[in-house]
This record gives structure tokens, sequence and C-alpha cells, in this order.
């Protein structure tokens, strides 16, 4: 169950927020999770000009090959955050923070799925 904040410079029209969610949607199902994955964006006071991101990830731990999932996770957002609002390398700040599973309760109070029926198997991208 990732939960994901997006934070980026405020003043973009709600339609790319809303085209960027889902694309951090489709980032995080094909690296950490393929349900269960919540994703808010935040606007952030920056100075003029600023195309700075910042992109917390929490989730449980135990998936396996993380920092692989992360390089690719890093990969597919910049390539989102530069198509969508202008985002360089030197820019972006992502932060992935793993919780144990007790930490995390959802749907009514209910316990998520195993990590093995979510986890999805890592595919090179160009």
């Amino acid at each position: 169950m990732p939960v994901v904040r997006v934070d980026v410079p405020d003043g973009y029209p709600r339609n790319v927020l809303l085209a960027l969610k889902r694309s951090v949607e489709d980032a995080i199902a094909r690296t950490w999770a393929r349900d269960h994955i919540y994703v808010a964006i935040h606007p952030m006071v920056t100075a003029p000009g600023d195309r700075s991101a910042i992109v917390t990830v929490d989730l449980r731990p135990g998936r396996g090959e993380e920092e692989r999932r992360a390089k690719l996770l890093y990969r597919e957002l910049l390539a989102v955050l530069r198509s969508s609002i202008h985002t360089e390398p030197d820019r972006f700040v992502l932060l992935i923070r793993e919780f144990e599973e007790r930490c995390f309760v959802v749907d009514g109070g209910k316990r998520l799925p195993p990590l093995k029926e979510l986890t999805p198997s890592l595919k090179e991208r160009a």
C-alpha cells in the first residue's frame, strides 16, 4: 500500500495535476504495488520559476529488489515531472520510507493483502 505525496510548485491547473496524479499511480503500479495506491498532489510555495518536486513514498518493506525498484521509480517519475512541470534532475527528490505492516490500516480497519499479491515483477522501461 504505497501512500505517495507529490509536492510541486503552486499555480498549476487542476487538469495538469490530475494527469500527474494518474501518471504517478501508473509508475507506482509498475514498480512497487499493483493495487492499494494512494496518491496526493500538494502545491508548495516556491520562488517564481522554481520547478522543484518532492515525492515521498511510504510503504511496507519486504518486496525484494528495493534498490532497483527505487531507481526505476525515480526514472519514471522524473520523466513524468519533466513533461508535466518541467522539473530537472537537480530539482527532484524522491524519498522512499518503509513502515511495518502494523502501521497501515485501510478499508474500515482491515489489514492489507500479502505483498506477494500486490508486488509487480520488474520490467525495464526505455
